[in-house]
């Protein structure tokens, strides 16, 4: 199955390179809350996956490690092993990558990462497509967080992703697969996973994942990134200084 390309964007930023890779329904806009903790050390790629952003709607079979291969020619010409920070979705996707490019990273910093830990909200996946009104998607959209006023500007900027019917049809494939995924493959470097204690789409696991203990941040739910921005900043500062 053909898979369109992701596409690379630079978000600013000098220095070394970081990736950032976001998660289902997302796209590089979701990192806003953490490009500026990066941008005076590091040069900062945003990508956007296949059935996302500004890249095709071909998500061949919708699993991880199709759209892997839409990602693996977005970044072929960054400098590599390079540190990447991926959420939920993007995370399995970037360990699909490294299985099949064990020498592309040498950091990975992963958010709540899919395939890994309890059952996913299968019935978000499958209604996030569906949406048509700035209330559905409020309504939908309030699973992803604690703190309710994220969500109205997360839901007008999701609708207006919906206006393509062709991007509701890649996102609805992605939505069917992504529960019944196969596990994310175990990366030869040691991830630091990250993950919000309140999260309604993914729960943390009790557990060590990927054979590291997850770091835990309380009062945040699944988009840990932006409800705890700066407790995840000041981690991402150390891990990548």
């Amino acid at each position: 199955m053909s898979v369109s390309p992701a596409v690379l964007h630079r978000l600013g930023g000098d220095g070394p390179p970081v990736l950032l890779v976001h998660g289902f329904g997302a796209d590089r806009f979701g990192w806003g809350a953490n490009v500026q903790a990066l941008v005076g050390t590091h040069t900062i790629w945003g990508v956007d996956l296949p059935g996302h952003g500004g890249a095709g709607n071909d998500v061949g079979d919708g699993s991880p490690a199709s759209l892997a291969r839409g990602l693996a020619g977005a970044i072929a010409d960054l400098p590599r092993p390079l540190p990447v920070l991926a959420h939920s979705l993007g995370a399995a996707v970037v360990l699909n990558h490294a299985r099949t490019d064990p020498g592309a990273f040498d950091r990975m910093i992963l958010l709540a990462p899919a395939g890994i830990g309890g059952p996913i909200d299968a019935d978000f996946l499958a209604r996030f497509p569906t949406l048509t009104t700035q209330d559905q998607a409020e309504a939908l959209l309030g699973r992803l967080v604690e703190r309710s006023h994220f969500v109205p500007p997360m839901a007008s900027h999701v609708l207006a992703g919906l206006a393509d019917p062709d991007r509701r049809a890649a996102l609805a494939v992605i939505a069917a697969a992504l529960p019944d995924c196969a596990p994310a493959p175990v990366p030869d470097c040691d991830p630091t996973v990250i993950w919000g204690g309140q999260d309604r789409i993914l729960p943390p696991p009790g557990d060590t994942v990927l054979g590291v203990a997850p770091e835990i941040i309380p009062g945040a739910g699944h988009l840990v990134q932006v409800e705890a921005a700066a407790a995840v900043n000041r981690r991402l500062s150390a891990l990548l200084a």
